[in-house]
């Protein structure tokens, strides 16, 4: 068989490679074949093993252009090459599994959501322990805390007298460059959790008085109500911002 040559559909259909890879392979000068006397690609027995190496190293992930070079290095350079690609994919499988994290944190938001729709009104505390100031809006290192899923927007509406409401970053913990908004404070303080919508488009349009009228109706005083944002999506016409809430109830 070695002495066989084939055509570039049997080829083809052997490695699995569409026909015109093997011609880009060949333009590349990655493979050599001859031709038949009707000028057909006529590939021979070296040519199957010169291509069984380059999708062995297009199957690393070697682009096309280092593999020509590969065609010409010691030992030693494959060996770096190789070292090279696995730096690569170790910088890759730390990302993807960053992104991977991210992607199970949200989720777990979204089913957190899903959960209080169905479950309005019950009790829990919060899991916001402060809110850093979110005074510094162009500050790229603020920001890509908050692309990587380590900060998520957070607000609270303090209680009586002024009601005002202080939004920043939801953290754990906060360094000494970091500006302080807001602390949970500790005690015997009771909470009850819902979903917060907010209207993008008008922002004093929400479903917060639905909530605060919910619960007077049952003899509660209100006291701060505590937001993290979790996700954005369309209900009808209106586009919302989902926040889980929890409301101090006295």
């Amino acid at each position: 068989d070695q002495n066989k040559t084939v055509n570039i559909s049997t080829l083809s259909e052997t490695f699995e490679i569409p026909a015109s890879t093997l011609r880009y392979c060949e333009s590349m000068g990655l493979i050599t074949l001859g031709r038949r006397d009707n000028n057909y690609r006529e590939y021979s027995y070296s040519s199957l093993l010169n291509l069984s190496d380059i999708c062995y190293l297009r199957n690393l992930g070697i682009p096309v252009k280092a593999i020509k070079e590969y065609q010409t290095l010691s030992l030693a350079d494959s060996n770096a090459l190789y070292l090279n690609k696995k730096s690569e994919l170790e910088a890759q499988i730390s990302s993807l599994q960053s992104t991977y994290s991210m992607l199970r944190k949200t989720l777990s938001l979204m089913n957190e959501l899903e959960y209080i729709q169905k479950h309005p009104y019950t009790e829990a505390q919060p899991d916001i322990p402060l809110i850093l100031s979110h005074s510094k809006l162009y500050d790229k290192e603020v920001w890509k805390k908050y692309f990587s899923g380590q900060y998520q927007f957070a607000g609270v509406r303090l209680g009586p007298p002024n009601y005002e409401w202080v939004w920043g970053w939801a953290a754990d913990s906060r360094k000494p460059d970091e500006e302080l908004a807001w602390t949970f404070a500790e005690g015997d303080r009771h909470f009850v959790q819902f979903i917060l919508r907010i209207d993008v488009k008008d922002r004093k349009h929400t479903n917060l008085d639905e909530a605060i009228n919910y619960l007077k109706a049952r003899g509660y005083n209100i006291g701060e109500i505590i937001v993290r944002y979790i996700t954005i999506a369309c209900e009808g016409q209106t586009r919302w911002d989902y926040y889980k809430a929890w409301i101090e109830i006295i």
